[in-house]
């Protein structure tokens, strides 16, 4: 009996350590206020500009891995149209030696996703456009194909680096969260790092921290 409350007291424990850990990672931490002077600088891959709308930060999602992925979907989809052209692949068990137009087409559709994915970490834009009274992310994959994302802010608006599901290599990542009259927007979970921050800290700037979005300080 004492050992089966010993191991339910472990996995007790081991419980509220992960609850714990979850917490955290998901409570994640302040972004803090960054000098002026470095803030001015800009970050190379970010541009910046300030419009009717209010000021927009643009910056593409490029990574190492998103262009890996390219390249070996590239390389994969040459030898599997070499193939078909050459009457080598199989089909559902049998050899496609004479292939039409409707085989290429299938084909070229079963890479799409693949395409796609590839897209998503290297040439997909994130446009953080900063008004007085609303925050507007735009997440597009292609021209015209994405997502957008609004949330109105009210006199306190908080920016958070915190963990928002995404994963790399299976260890979480950060997330950049911004939240206001208990709403939040979380967006860039997989920009670089230092793109990451920059915008985060631009983000918090213009709306000076927590205090009013109407004393928010512009960014030449």
């Amino acid at each position: 009996m004492a050992s089966f409350d010993s191991l339910r007291a472990w996995f007790a424990q081991k419980k509220a350590a992960a609850e714990g850990r979850m917490a955290a990672e998901r409570d994640g931490r302040l972004v803090e206020a960054w000098d002026p002077v470095e803030l001015a600088k800009g970050c190379p891959g970010v541009r910046t500009e300030a419009g009717l709308q209010g000021v927009a930060h643009t910056v593409r999602s490029g990574s190492w891995f998103g262009w890996v992925w390219l390249a070996f979907t590239v390389v994969h989809c040459f030898f599997m149209f070499k193939g078909f052209s050459a009457g080598k692949v199989r089909v559902n068990g049998a050899l496609v030696a004479d292939p039409s137009a409707w085989h290429f087409l299938l084909l070229g559709l079963f890479y799409v996703p693949f395409f796609l994915v590839g897209f998503a970490f290297t040439l997909a834009r994130y446009k953080v456009i900063l008004g007085p009274d609303k925050i507007q992310v735009r997440w597009r994959l292609l021209p015209f194909i994405g997502w957008t994302w609004d949330l109105t802010t009210g006199e306190q608006v908080e920016v958070r680096l915190a963990h928002r599901g995404a994963k790399s290599n299976k260890q979480p990542v950060d997330a950049i969260v911004v939240s206001s009259q208990g709403r939040e927007v979380d967006f860039g979970a997989f920009l670089d790092e230092k793109k990451k921050a920059y915008l985060a800290a631009a983000i918090r700037d213009y709306y000076d921290a927590n205090g009013s979005p109407d004393q928010a300080d512009f960014i030449a």
